[in-house]
């Protein structure tokens, strides 16, 4: 051992000397033989803790990073900040602002041996998988399907104030800085950051989007159909740039009797070739070996994992001919990604198998490694920083008045321009990325990386909290004008929005706008929105079926929904008009696809499927979800009209209204009235069902002989009294009316137990914010708040009731 001397990494590379010849092993020993024994050696200066090692110096690096950034967002989330800010945040820490050179902790975390060509490369691999996953989510119809709103914003973005700024800087600012000083800004600085700063990334703006949940908006829409287009035309633009640039370095010019010193040999026009060989043979090859791989899958089944590996085997080879090509290496792996079709099955199986590792551990060491080289201290003594800051900020404003223009010229709200504008202007991993390869390449200085790492972390800092308190996606779905049943004019048509979870929910959900007794004089107008969940994909998905004009690759979503539901309106046909919508989008945003097409098509009742199913014969609970439970109360909360929460529980021989009748029989309705605007619309209901003969229904009304415990609210009760007197004296309809007598809560879950097995249907009132002597210490013991109290004792296991329960809420109006 004597001959290893004082070097360690003669021993980490197996190397050692046999007489006049050195021997080396191939290839180095990435990992310890573990933590515990640890290896001794006579000679002290060649012991290596198992840290020093590859993989387990990568690991403990990974944890710590992992571990500061959690720590960090744990507190910025608070404020209202992002996870990329908590990333650049833990990078700035590492840097060499705070631990210094030739330190222990910064040769820790930047090494100058061999390992440091493995963190670079597991950096890089994260950025490439990261564009590769973002390509696959990318639905490339979105750029075939985009408006002209989405369109001029894009292009004014980006194109338009690119070129503004470079007049600026051609005309005024090319002399910026201190002319003496050999740290003046060059021309080539200038140029590339504010090429970066006038940028608008698809993947950047779609986190963004992403993070704030307003990908569902129809501002977050518009700016994913922006960035889109902002994303092609800036991709395009810059392969133009560096094949120019290439020409220029290889001196020769197109276009002259030279252009054969071009094609000769490794020239930058044969690399441009490559390039749009490679386009193509994505397109034509690659896409359709996707779609073979899906032919080859059977329904239901995961993708096999040899395609999978084929696939990533397939991306690392286009990065390494991206590079070659002198273009960034994340460029070839997006076009792939974009060639995967989005969505299952494959799509989502290559989203779900690599997004969280990408996303929760790669990408945080991305962002943080390629932080770790600014340092604040270099700037206190530079001379440039007036004009490096001074560009940054002139970017920065013509990006945002170039957004913000044609958002004006649309019409847009002023304040949804500026929202728009300030997401378009948004900063994050790519421009860190497109700065750090700048530095890499020595476009830029340290001091200029420094400057402008800062200002992206200031800039992710600074706009979601921004975006949070000026765009409210509820605020649009708000209710000025009444939308509800209780005010539609008699006979007028009743627009309803059924919404569609599981295949389970169609055929209640019939049975019950059946029961609206839809007829020629007074038709229904139902709305089917069948709601998926977003997997596999970065933007949501909004489709409108017309039933007219049907085709077989139109219902690959929503078959069952559209066949069902077209075989009901034949049924009631001139009766019922229908129209169904397919939305794909995240759970935490359903809410806005139902409330926004609720609002758009004035429907007055919205009808939502419980999160709970029970089993044929009623003994068990079979489905209970929390994303459908979240996803009611969200709509509780913005509907622009009424909501109507519909627990289906089948009667044995009743299970619909027609199957009533074949039995001889009557689809009886009660309605458990207690008082308040939510009863009152839940009567209106009940009366229009009432015109139905196949139905019968019943009012109950509960009320107390206490004066002292009545209702405090006299208009209230007003109210109530003129719609049941008005019910009680239409002639026109069979409505059967009583009265119960209840002296305290304890009562009212006798009664309605009593009533549990009388009905097929209950309707009653949510009674939101109610204080009523009926129910009075019965809130504390409900499961199920978006039910209200009477909805919840009916449902509940000690009521143990076999009928269907409807619980309705009146639109909130905000005056």
């Amino acid at each position: 051992m004597e001959d290893f001397g004082d070097n360690k990494m003669l021993y980490l590379r197996d190397t050692w000397r046999q007489g006049t010849m050195i021997c080396d092993v191939v290839p180095l020993n990435p990992s310890s033989n573990g933590v515990w024994p640890e290896q001794k050696f006579s000679d002290p200066n060649i012991n290596v803790h198992f840290w020093s090692y590859t993989f387990p110096h990568l690991q403990m690096i990974f944890l710590i990073i992992s571990f500061l950034w959690q720590f960090l967002h744990f507190f910025l989330q608070r404020l209202g900040m992002i996870r990329f800010t908590s990333h650049m945040l833990t990078g700035v820490l590492l840097s060499k602002t705070f631990l210094k050179e030739n330190s222990a902790a910064r040769r820790f975390f930047s090494t100058e041996d061999y390992k440091e060509i493995v963190f670079s490369l597991t950096a890089a691999c994260s950025y490439m998988m990261f564009w590769f996953l973002m390509g696959v989510k990318m639905d490339m119809s979105l750029v075939r399907t985009t408006g002209r709103k989405a369109i001029t914003i894009g292009l004014s973005s980006v194109l338009l104030s690119t070129l503004v700024c470079s007049v600026i800087f051609f005309g005024n600012l090319r002399d910026v800085g201190t002319k003496k000083s050999d740290n003046t800004l060059n021309s080539l600085e200038y140029v590339v950051i504010y090429s970066i700063q006038c940028l608008s990334s698809f993947p950047v703006v779609g986190n963004l989007l992403f993070e704030l949940k307003l990908q569902n908006s129809e501002l977050g829409r518009l700016a994913i159909s922006s960035a889109v287009v902002s994303d092609f035309s800036t991709s395009v633009l810059a392969s133009a740039l560096i094949f120019m640039k290439e020409l220029k370095d290889d001196q020769t010019r197109l276009g002259s009797v030279f252009i054969g010193d071009v094609i000769v040999g490794d020239r930058p026009l044969k690399r441009a070739g490559i390039v749009v060989l490679f386009v193509c043979v994505a397109i034509y090859v690659f896409r359709p070996l996707m779609f073979y791989i899906i032919k080859q899958t059977p329904s239901g089944r995961p993708v096999k994992p040899i395609y999978l590996t084929t696939i990533i085997v397939m991306v690392s080879g286009s990065a390494i001919l991206s590079n070659w090509c002198k273009q960034s290496i994340f460029m070839g792996p997006f076009i792939l990604g974009l060639a995967v079709p989005h969505g299952p099955p494959l799509g989502s199986a290559i989203v779900e198998k690599f997004e969280s590792a990408i996303f929760g551990t790669f990408i945080p060491f991305f962002i943080a490694s390629s932080s770790t080289e600014i340092d604040i201290t270099a700037l206190f003594h530079w001379k440039d920083l007036k004009g490096i800051i001074l560009i940054i900020l002139i970017s920065f404003v013509v990006k945002f008045i170039f957004t913000t223009v044609p958002a004006l010229f649309y019409r847009m709200p002023m304040e949804d321009c500026f929202a728009l504008s300030l997401i378009m202007s948004f900063k994050g991993i790519f421009e860190l990325g497109a700065y750090a390869l700048a530095f890499q390449r020595g476009s830029v200085r340290p001091e200029t990386f420094t400057v402008a790492c800062l200002y992206i972390m200031l800039n992710s800092a600074i706009i979601p909290p921004i975006l949070r308190y000026l765009y409210n996606p509820a605020r649009m779905y708000a209710g000025y004008e009444k939308r509800n049943m209780q005010h539609l004019k008699p006979n007028s048509e009743l627009r309803i929005l059924s919404c569609i979870y599981r295949t389970d929910d169609i055929r209640p959900m019939i049975n019950l706008l059946e029961a609206t007794c839809p007829s020629r004089e007074s038709p229904v107008a139902t709305y089917v929105l069948h709601l998926l969940e977003l997997v596999g994909q970065a933007h949501p998905i909004f489709i409108s079926h017309k039933l007219q004009t049907l085709k077989t690759e139109e219902t690959s979503y929503s078959n069952n929904v559209l066949v069902s539901f077209e075989k009901f309106r034949k049924e009631f046909y001139g009766s019922v008009f229908v129209s169904i919508f397919t939305a794909i989008s995240m759970p935490d945003t359903m809410h806005g696809d139902i409330c926004m097409l609720a609002l758009n098509n004035t429907t007055s009742l919205i009808l939502l499927p419980f999160h709970q199913t029970w089993s044929a014969d009623r003994s068990a609970i079979i489905s209970n979800s929390s994303m459908i439970m979240n996803l009611n109360k969200s709509v509780l909360d913005a509907a622009p009209c009424s909501v109507g929460i519909f627990v289906y529980r089948s009667s044995v021989g009743r299970r619909t209204i027609n199957d009533a009748v074949s039995n001889l029989s009557t689809y009886n309705v009660c309605m458990v009235f207690l008082g308040g605007k939510d009863d009152r619309e839940a009567v209106t209901l009940a009366a229009r069902m009432a015109r139905d003969p196949r139905i019968t229904v019943t009012i109950v009304r509960m009320i107390t002989t206490d004066e002292n415990a009545r209702e405090k609210s006299e208009w209230d009760k007003m109210l109530d009294d003129e719609l049941l007197r008005d019910v009680k004296s239409n002639t026109l309809v069979e409505i059967f009316y009583s009265e119960k007598a209840i002296e305290d809560a304890s009562e009212t879950s006798g009664f309605l137990k009593s009533l549990s097995n009388d009905f097929d249907m209950f309707i009653v009132g949510r009674g939101k914010g109610r204080t009523s002597v009926f129910t009075e210490g019965l809130e504390e013991w409900s499961e199920c708040k978006e039910l209200g109290v009477v909805g919840d004792l009916l449902t509940s296991h000690d009521i143990n009731g076999q009928a269907s329960v409807l619980v309705i809420q009146q639109q909130q109006l905000m005056i």
